[in-house]
């Protein structure tokens, strides 16, 4: 049986493949693995990206399905949770600029990772859901994230109903950098990382450090923020 998680190096990317059956769902194993994954980049200087790509006609439909009638573990859901909690938050606050490569239908965890990638790219006819609600529970740990990546409305109803979002309305919510033909997928996901390859490495991780600590709070508290964060970074490009 072949590891359903691939990792390649390619120069400064890190490339993560995903292959499985059943939809390319993840086990709570899988969850674990890509975490450590990410955590062991950190200190991989040399490293600049994350690319998260699938094989199949879903790129994620999201967790492992529970056998039926199987009463979860309190201890087991806490666990879960905290390890997808981990991803996302290394998704956001890692070292390496994050970029998903969407070539089918993305749900819950899968859907998640591709709103917590800083890049996200997917093919046209693709889809996007978190359907936790048709399971019964409210979503909470998607809900910890969503309203800082779209407006509250669009998120509410995403989480709310459960249904599927199309590609070309997941870009306008800001779920997605872009859509592009199936055929244009790979090519332009290579065009993205080289054109943020041309960008000074050191001044790419602070947009995204940036990004990342000042979500969520008061407009006024990420201005004073602002103004330390700029003259470290232009000290340090004079150097």
């Amino acid at each position: 049986m072949t590891d359903p998680l691939t990792v390649e190096r390619h120069g400064t990317t890190l490339v993560v493949t995903v292959e499985r059956e059943e939809g390319n769902r993840f086990t709570p194993a899988m969850i674990v693995e890509l975490g450590d994954i990410l955590e062991g980049t950190q200190g991989e200087h040399e490293l600049r990206f994350l690319r998260l790509r699938a094989r199949g006609p879903a790129f994620c439909l999201g967790r492992e399905v529970p056998e039926s009638g199987a009463r979860p573990r309190p201890d087991a859901v806490r666990g879960l949770a905290a390890s997808i909690v981990r991803v996302n938050e290394l998704f956001q606050r890692g070292p390496l600029v994050t970029v998903a490569e969407v070539q089918g239908d993305a749900a819950g965890f899968g859907a998640g990772l591709v709103g917590n990638a800083d890049m996200a790219v997917a093919v046209e006819g693709s889809r996007l859901a978190f359907p936790e609600i048709r399971e019964g529970y409210a979503p909470s740990v998607v809900m910890s994230w969503l309203p800082h990546a779209m407006l509250r409305k669009r998120a509410f109803e995403m989480v709310a109903t459960g249904g599927w979002v199309d590609a070309e309305r997941a870009a306008r919510d800001g779920l997605l950098t872009e859509v592009v033909p199936g055929n244009r997928l790979e090519a332009r996901v290579d065009e993205r990382i080289a054109e943020l390859s041309s960008l000074p490495a050191g001044a790419l991780r602070d947009v995204k450090a940036f990004l990342a600590n000042t979500r969520g709070i008061h407009p006024a508290a990420a201005t004073a923020a602002a103004v330390d964060a700029l003259v470290v970074g232009v000290l340090r490009a004079s150097e």
